[in-house]
């Protein structure tokens, strides 16, 4: 059974399209809608572990959008279905968006972040992140050959997007890289909290958050 939405202002409609444009980029896979209180929380998986022996961390794309109506439900869907209908609803002047037929959940999609109790840290400038998902990229690109196996380039992956950038140690590079690709780098800084093994970053433009394996500890100097 499909669901129903109303997002508000109407030009909320072209920002969520920009949102999963830029995800699908970097994993044209699956979003996690999930409506409640009269807000759309759109979720996408940037980067996640894909084994046991994995170390990566899970690496979640956040935007939160004002609904018309009160509705509740928590699917996933296909990104690319979303886009076309969110398309088709512009094209034709609707406001309202039926949610695409359902698709099984990935491991990152049972994640749900806490709501409560972050604890602020300092901030961090865009300038910071951008330079360290460039970095990051560029280690990725000069440590994968041409040919190489999965498990390898998830290993280079793993150790690239884990490690923390060098201005702030609590973040790792995979949040400076999602927050680049999602375009939440727009204003001078973003704000940092963490909560036991997660990591937020926020600004106007959305969200990025990090859940790292194991028992991370973040210590208590800021």
């Amino acid at each position: 059974m499909g669901h129903s939405f109303t997002l508000t202002p109407d030009a909320a409609r072209a920002d969520l399209i920009t949102f999963l444009e830029r995800a699908a980029r970097v994993n044209n896979g699956s979003a996690r809608l999930v409506a409640s209180g009269g807000h759309l929380q759109v979720y996408v998986g940037i980067l996640f572990p894909r084994g046991l022996l994995d170390k990566t961390p899970t690496v979640l794309g956040l935007r939160v959008f004002a609904m018309e109506e009160s509705s509740d439900f928590d699917v996933v869907v296909p990104i690319d279905a979303l886009v076309a209908r969110a398309r088709s609803a512009i094209e034709r002047e609707e406001l309202t968006l039926g949610t695409p037929a359902e698709v099984a959940s990935l491991a990152w999609a049972a994640i749900t972040p806490p709501r409560e109790g972050w604890r602020r840290r300092l901030g961090v400038s865009s300038s910071v992140l951008a330079t360290a998902a460039a970095e990051g990229i560029a280690q990725v690109a000069e440590a994968v050959p041409d040919s190489i196996g999965e498990s390898v380039l998830q290993k280079v992956r793993a150790d690239v997007w884990g490690a923390a950038i060098s201005h702030n140690k609590k973040i790792p590079a995979g949040a400076a890289f999602a927050a680049d690709a999602l375009g939440f780098l727009g204003e001078k800084n973003l704000q940092v909290h963490t909560l036991d093994n997660w990591l937020r970053l926020s600004g106007k433009a959305g969200y990025v958050l990090v859940k790292f394996p194991g028992g991370h500890d973040f210590g208590e100097d800021d």
